[in-house]
């Protein structure tokens, strides 16, 4: 009813408006209990309202992020930001990731599982639904380094090069880091994939990085330097074939050939020669004689051959009871000594000792390659049969006077029987250079009897030796005497001539001196015979002269008789009448 009046009233419109004006405010038939209760709704509704303005104020920094978790999707707001973002809904304030130059970051999309990789530098914010999973150093590789890095999907492994700030991928592990690998001039190394197992030889001067998977056998080689006495032998593991390598100058071996070993250069001196086997079993003989000045041979071994070697007795020096065993690979065919000591008995059953030396010589090398693999131990052998045969056939007397052609004899005789010359050889001469008894009683009397042999034989040469001496002695004085008298027969042949050659010039003196005389006398005395006779008168006053003065001047006493004297006295008259001798 109330309603339809209202109504009718406001159609009426004016009686409403008065009746209305006459009713009081509806507030105030609110009774005061609720009104209070609406005022505290109010109050708390606002301060709700208020509260949930003042938490949704949000003050964002350069480097911080806000993450709404609103259902219907999330999205975030970056900083800087001052104001109110109201939500119901979870928030969270982040702060940005820094990334610098040398850090990356991965990042994975938690609707989509997707991880990316973001790089540095930059301040990272993450998306609405980004999860940071790590933030990780790049790998800083130097010109000389590079890294191996796999690929954590697929597994394939791939290398990165330096220099370079290397940035990983989301799904690339760095297992290791590792230098270069850097060749010298003279160096190579050996590659070998090791999934393909393809192999490579890489040569200097290079610095590289492998191939992935790809591991070096033995490392950084040398090369081998080769010159005319060294030769490299190669095998090739395709073919399985040798082959010599000669050429002078560095190498490397290529792919799939491994060298087997360094073969120096064979040197067959002229006394000397070398026997070759090669593949087949066939003997080659170098001799060092083969070349034409003379001066020996030099041969490298061929792939597939190896020197034939022997092993021979060595009777180098007396020997015990056997004899030591050398390697021979070179065969000398000089003359050869080797030393024996033979027990032999003598047909008078007397054991001896006998030692001496035997020369013997190879004089064809493929008759021994082929007849025997010990020549010396053949020749000693042989030679002490043949020589306890001939000692055997005589007696000790027999023995002790001629053990030389004894020995002679057996030698002629093993020379002759073809044995040597069957394998090459040839004896040269056979020696003793001491025997002895093997009995020490017998070896006693004998060592007596060898005493006085050697003591007559010293007595014979000392005797011999004194009248050596002596004869020695007249020889020289008769020569000596015989000097003496050429001495004499010269010097009186020298005084002869010495007397000779005074006299002729006394006389030559005394022929000018009487020629002068009588000549100057021509125009006093015509006659010549007055002349001479005067000129005797006066030589023979000068005579008397002399000898007078001589005696005169001595202190000797003369005796003369007067008939020795032939004193005359010659007087004459001179003009005044006087007497004058």
């Amino acid at each position: 009813m109330a309603d339809t009046t209202d109504h009718v009233d406001v159609e009426a419109g004016r009686p409403r408006a008065a009746a209305r004006a006459k009713r009081p405010p509806i507030w105030t038939q609110i009774p005061p209990r609720i009104w209070k209760g609406c005022i505290g709704l109010v109050g708390v509704a606002c301060l709700a309202t208020l509260i949930t303005v003042l938490a949704s104020i949000t003050d964002l920094g350069p480097s911080d992020q806000i993450l709404v978790k609103d259902p219907a999707g999330h999205w975030v707001r970056q900083g800087p930001f001052q104001g109110v973002i109201f939500t119901t809904y979870p928030k969270e304030v982040r702060q940005g990731t820094l990334l610098q130059p040398h850090q990356y970051a991965v990042v994975k999309n938690q609707l989509s599982g997707k991880p990316r990789d973001i790089d540095g530098p930059q301040l990272l914010f993450l998306g609405p639904y980004d999860k940071l999973l790590k933030v990780s150093q790049k790998v800083v590789l130097q010109d000389n380094e590079y890294a191996i890095v796999k690929h954590s999907l697929t597994g394939v492994i791939r290398h990165e090069e330096g220099p370079t700030l290397f940035h990983p991928g989301v799904f690339d592990t760095v297992l290791r880091t590792r230098s270069k690998i850097v060749l010298q001039k003279d160096e190579y190394i050996r590659m070998v994939d090791g999934v393909t197992g393809a192999e490579r030889v890489v040569h200097g001067p290079v610095n590289f990085v492998p191939i992935p998977l790809e591991t070096s056998i033995n490392g950084t080689k040398q090369d081998l330097f080769l010159n005319i006495d060294l030769s490299a032998l190669l095998l090739n593991r395709n073919t399985g074939e040798q082959r010599l390598v000669v050429e002078k100058g560095a190498f490397a071996p290529g792919p799939y050939e491994e060298i087997l070993e360094v073969r120096p250069l064979i040197y067959v001196l002229p006394h000397e020669a070398v026997v070759v086997r090669n593949e087949r079993g066939q003997l080659t003989v170098h001799a060092g004689t083969d070349a034409k000045d003379g001066l020996g041979v030099s041969f490298f071994l061929p792939p597939y051959s190896e020197i034939f070697t022997m092993m021979w007795s060595d009777y180098s020096s007396l020997p015990a009871d056997s004899s030591s065993r050398v390697l021979v690979e070179k065969i000398d065919v000089r003359a050869r000594a080797i030393y024996y000591q033979y027990e032999v008995r003598t047909r008078d059953n007397v054991k001896m000792t006998l030692e001496g030396t035997i020369f013997w010589q190879v004089k064809n090398v493929s008759k021994l390659v082929l007849s025997t693999a010990d020549p010396e131990g053949d020749v000693w052998q042989h030679a002490r049969s043949v020589l306890i045969e001939a000692v055997s056939n005589a007696t000790l007397s027999d023995f002790m006077s001629g053990f030389n052609a004894i020995v002679m004899d057996a030698f002629r005789r093993q020379a002759q029987d073809g044995f040597y010359l069957d394998r090459g050889v040839e004896l040269q001469s056979m020696e003793v250079t001491r025997f002895d008894c093997a009995d020490p009683a017998t070896s006693s009397i004998l060592q007596e009897i060898i005493q006085e042999t050697t003591n007559r034989i010293n007595r014979l040469t000392a005797q011999q030796s004194e009248n050596d001496v002596k004869a020695a002695a007249l020889t020289a004085d008769i020569l000596l005497e015989r000097q003496r008298t050429e001495l004499i027969t010269i010097k009186a042949e020298n005084e002869r001539l010495q007397a000779q050659m005074a006299g002729e010039a006394t006389g030559m003196q005394l022929m000018k001196g009487a020629a002068t005389f009588i000549g100057g006398l021509n125009e006093s005395l015509p006659s010549i015979d007055s002349r001479v006779e005067l000129y005797k008168l006066h030589e023979e006053l000068q005579s008397r002269n002399k000898d007078t003065y001589n005696l005169a001047s001595g202190s000797a006493h003369l005796f003369l008789t007067p008939s020795d004297l032939n004193l005359r006295l010659d007087t004459r008259t001179t003009k005044n009448g006087t007497l004058e001798l």
